[in-house]
Formats: structure tokens, sequence, C-alpha cells
């Protein structure tokens, strides 16, 4: 479904939103609940799932080249004490993900977005990416992603999000038809300047308007909210265009009798 849409269309988005009765499920670093985070195993089982995007975080490599990861250190989810910054995409990449606790049918190992590009390109699936490197905040390091995208055919099934503002910004002056949009902790209105917004999802409880202020706004709206299952009913009938979810298996059921 997501595949033939193009996110930088508020109407288009919303149409499709509405016509599916439901929100869209993103699936929050893969299908993170069950499998090693941020790998492509992760991301296969999401999509297998019935995930409608991928949410993943990015870094630069020493060298400059885009590595999936959330944290800039590798220890929790590798055991490895280095920061991603200080190493080469070689050294990233052969980096073995070791959490146990979560299953994966074969090794896994740090992946670099060129991979999952070439995952989901077969798949009908669009990306969520969070910047994570403080650096995209300077324009040519912007312009890296956008090239890396325009390279793979994927600049319309793509939206970007950070906890930074000003790199969001930054994206927009590379690629102003790339949708951008915060993570927004305490935002109480979402106004026209974003493409989209990622509320706490304490922000939809407190302010029943905030949906509908959005989309007034031709804002998309996707609370930040790992585990949705229990307010699954709130979310939908308040018209939230998407969830993200840890565990996409359970949220899909849930949207499946949630209704609206």
């Amino acid at each position: 479904m997501l595949a033939n849409l193009d996110l930088r269309h508020f109407a288009e988005v919303r149409e499709a939103r509405l016509a599916r009765g439901a929100p869209f499920v993103i699936a929050h670093r893969g299908s993170s609940a069950v499998a090693p985070e941020n790998t492509l195993h992760s991301f296969a089982l999401a999509i297998e799932q019935g995930a409608h995007l991928i949410e993943t975080d990015l870094w630069f490599s020493r060298d400059r080249e885009l590595i999936l990861l959330h944290d800039r250190n590798l220890k929790r989810t590798t055991g490895r004490d280095a920061h991603v910054t200080d190493l080469s995409t070689a050294e990233a990449v052969s980096t073995p993900v070791d959490m146990p606790e979560r299953d994966a049918p074969e090794p896994q190992f740090v992946p670099p977005l060129a991979s999952l590009l070439e995952l989901a390109s077969t798949a009908d699936v669009a990306l969520l990416l969070e910047l994570k490197d403080p650096r995209f905040s300077i324009p040519s390091w912007a312009r890296t992603l956008v090239q890396v995208l325009a390279k793979h055919e994927f600049l319309s099934r793509v939206l970007v999000t950070s906890f930074k503002p000003r790199c969001l910004l930054a994206i927009r002056d590379v690629c102003p038809e790339l949708p951008v949009g915060p993570v927004a902790m305490n935002m109480l209105l979402p106004g026209p300047e974003w493409d989209f917004v990622g509320p706490a999802w304490p922000n939809l409880a407190a302010n029943p308007l905030f949906v509908w202020h959005a989309h007034r706004n031709q804002v998309l709206v996707a609370p930040l909210d790992t585990d949705p299952t229990a307010r699954m009913s709130k979310h939908a009938r308040q018209g939230v265009d998407a969830v993200l979810t840890d565990d996409v298996a359970a949220t899909v059921s849930a949207l499946s009798t949630a209704g609206e």
C-alpha cells in the first residue's frame, strides 16, 4: 500500500488512511519485541507481520556512511564498547549483534542504510528514519542522506524525524520536498511548519483536539507509543495516521478489532 503512495503529499496519505479504516503500523526498530532491534532480520520480520513502515535510527560512520543503530555506543546491542562514529563502515557492519533475549535464525550484524533500502525496495513498505547523529544539522552531511535516498529511488517513500529540529531543518534546506517532523514530547498543538509530528501519547490523551488541529494544518500524526495495544481503540478513534510499535504482530491484531 505505502510503496505506491507518495508520502510527500498529505492528501494522498490521508485518503489512504481513511480508506484503510485504521492507522498504519510503524515497526519501531523493526519487530523489536521479538527480534534483535535494528537488524535486517527484525526489519524483514516486521514486513512479514504486516508493518507498513519501518522505523530505524541513523548515525554516520567514521568514513561518512549511514549506519543503522539506536545508541551511538554499540555496547548495549553488540557488547562492543565503541562509538559507531569512530568506526569505519567495514568495522561497524562486521560487528555481530548480541541480544540473546531476542531470537534470530542466523547471526545478525549492524547494518548500513543501503541494506535496508535494498530490502524495502522489494516490499510494500515505507521508512521512518530518525536522525540520531547531530551532524545531520550540517547541510553537507544532510545532503548525504538525500543522495542515498535518491540513488535508491526512495525519496517518495520516506519520512524523516528527529528529537533535534535543527537536523530536520537542514534536511528541508537540502531537499524541501522530503517530509520531516519532530518527535515532540511536550507539544501542545502542532502548527503547519512540519509535515508530520510524533507526539508523546499522553499529549493526545490530554488534548482530544490535537489530531484534528494537526490535520487542519495538513500535518500527519504518529504518536510516540511503543506499546500501543492497550490504547489502540483510543488511537484509532482519534484518527491518528499511524501507530509506532515494538510488537508488530500484536498491534496488527489489535487494530483488526479496534475500529474507528
